[in-house]
């Protein structure tokens, strides 16, 4: 009855680690990073002329790891975390710029604050000189429009400089989560090597390391090679950045303008292309700059095209409007209105005729009035500049919606393969229950069948 006995308890043991590891996953079923587990199990040889086995073992605990899925699956979230954060720069630049709610003596009496509706108002208020050159009324509110245009340029360049700012400090605050990531997933290598050398099971161990890359992918498009030993060798644009219990660090740097990320120890550039740390640096190095030239280059145009005019013209007194320009300094940081001019807007070369003729002469006005369509001029750099946002901005989003269905697919085969199905495991775990039911059985008709022969004697 011995062997009865044993092969009864044997299916016990095994039935009910069976039903431990089911549970186990049914718990972790939305645990980042877990990999679906299952009980292996083999006959223990019996060595009885029969050849009857002595019954059956658990020979190990089986993680359905998947390498070249898992490694797909971390491509496409760090691809997608890249354009993720270049989505959020492209809209705060497009936020710079918004569009007008209306015009000056529009309707609904609502001023149009972008710098398109501006322009468009600051060339419309030269015709108010031009009807009426002597008055000092128009005059003034050329001024006053020049003044809010400039102040409208100064602050778009301001809240460029503050986006530029923000996404470097992101950038820094990204670059520390990755470097605490990198520590601990050496942690976790050597932690599954002494695990492991112990004879017990690191399977824990690898789902947060699963998980720790996972993390990484999304922040720098990392990428993991499994290693014999169970480790990961962590690697980012071809850099080894974790091997076994060594982890370099990254340190982000701004020069210039221009950010970059090196490796310590060494200083070498790390070439990221993926992850969300990409797109800031995409983001501080091309987009925010290239906007900014833009911008600067509408403030250029505004006062080469209003300074170039008046120089051709003449001031109510009949002195050269070269001597007086209406705007002074450069970029739209820097551009600013002559405070002369703002003090006395009587300087404002209306005329093209000098002499007393000339303060009642407005048709230097008119010519400025007329100056909104000039291909060269501001209001054409405006526009190619926010059409180029536009387009930028419609081409990411849909990059975005691509590449998350790709990401999504991705995931999907990945835990197809490695995840939890809970139906399939609430099923397994029917089935082992039932296993240990009927090797309880047996153990109790074993034991009744002994009872019985004893009492027998």
């Amino acid at each position: 009855m011995d062997p009865a006995l044993g092969i009864a308890a044997s299916s016990l043991d095994a039935a009910n680690t069976a039903i431990a590891v089911t549970s186990q996953n049914i718990a972790n079923a939305n645990t980042p990073g877990y990999v679906s587990e299952s009980a292996q199990m083999a006959a223990i040889p019996g060595g009885g002329l029969l050849g009857v086995g002595d019954g059956v073992q658990v020979t190990d605990i089986a993680q359905a790891n998947n390498a070249l899925l898992a490694s797909n699956t971390w491509q496409a979230q760090g691809a997608l975390a890249n354009l993720s954060s270049l989505q959020q720069v492209a809209t705060g630049i497009e936020n710079v710029f918004p569009l007008g709610t209306g015009t000056v003596g529009s309707s609904t009496g609502v001023a149009d604050t972008s710098i398109a509706g501006q322009l468009a108002n600051f060339w419309s208020a030269w015709d108010g000189i031009a009807s009426s050159p002597s008055s000092l009324a128009p005059r003034t509110q050329v001024v006053d429009m020049a003044q809010g245009l400039v102040s409208t340029l100064n602050q778009s360049a301001t809240q460029l400089t503050q986006l530029s700012s923000n996404t470097v400090q992101q950038l820094g605050d990204q670059v520390s989560q990755v470097n605490a990531l990198l520590t601990q997933a050496s942690n976790l290598n050597q932690a599954i090597v002494r695990t492991e050398g112990a004879g017990a099971s690191a399977n824990q161990l690898v789902d947060q390391l699963n998980n720790v890359v996972g993390q990484l992918a999304q922040l720098v498009g990392a990428n993991a090679q499994t290693q014999p030993n169970g480790t990961v060798d962590v690697t980012v644009g071809g850099i080894t950045l974790v091997q076994g219990s060594q982890a370099d660090t990254l340190n982000e740097s701004v020069s210039g303008g221009t950010a970059s990320i090196t490796a310590q120890p060494g200083g070498v550039t790390v070439p990221i292309s993926g992850g969300s740390v990409a797109g800031l640096l995409l983001g501080i190095n091309q987009y925010i700059p290239q906007y900014q030239n833009t911008l600067n280059g509408v403030a250029n145009a505004l006062a080469t095209t209003v300074n170039n005019q008046l120089a051709a013209g003449y001031t109510a007194s009949g002195v050269s409007g070269a001597t007086e320009p209406l705007f002074v300094g450069s970029g739209a940081a820097g551009i600013a209105v002559n405070s002369a001019v703002a003090a006395d807007p009587t300087l404002l070369a209306a005329a093209t005729t000098t002499g007393p003729a000339a303060a009642n002469d407005g048709s230097n006005a008119q010519a400025m009035a007329e100056l909104g369509t000039v291909p060269t001029g501001p209001d054409a750099a405006y526009q190619n500049l926010v059409q180029g946002i536009g387009t930028l901005t419609q081409g990411i989003n849909s990059q975005v919606a691509s590449q998350t269905a790709v990401a999504n697919q991705a995931d999907q085969a990945l835990q197809a393969v490695s995840g939890v199905d809970q139906n399939t495991q609430l099923t397994d775990l029917l089935q082992f229950q039932q296993v240990y039911q009927a090797s309880a059985k047996l153990l109790s008709i074993v034991d009744s069948t002994v009872q019985s022969l004893l009492a027998a004697v």
